[in-house]
């Protein structure tokens, strides 16, 4: 195994142990959120930041903003959204107009 190969596998296992820590932290609040997601018409095309601003709107700020992350990620992981592979640019000021996945949710 190579030492890139082995840093990817620690790379992604100390994001998988992140990611539990986060939704642990947030589990009513993330459920809440997931289900939003789950309850997006099918074929809705949208960014993460897109999710971002119906989730907020739906059921409110989470404990943390990096929960955002964790939500995409375990949504893709559930099936709810996928890549399109398509980017586009993010229209809140905060982000500075930065490249991000689009994705769609999934049928």
């Amino acid at each position: 195994m190579t030492a890139v190969q082995q840093n990817l596998f620690e790379a992604r296992a100390a994001r998988d142990k992140a990611l539990e820590i986060v939704e642990i932290n947030a589990e009513t609040w993330f459920e809440r959120a997931l289900f939003v997601i789950y309850r997006m018409p099918q074929g809705t095309e949208g960014t993460g930041e897109d999710v971002r601003l119906l989730v907020v709107e739906k059921i409110g700020q989470p404990h943390h903003h990096n929960v955002f992350g964790a939500l995409i990620s375990q949504a893709v992981r559930k099936g709810y959204l996928r890549k399109t592979g398509e980017y586009r640019q993010m229209r809140a000021k905060k982000s500075h107009a930065r490249e991000t996945p689009v994705y769609v949710r999934a049928t």
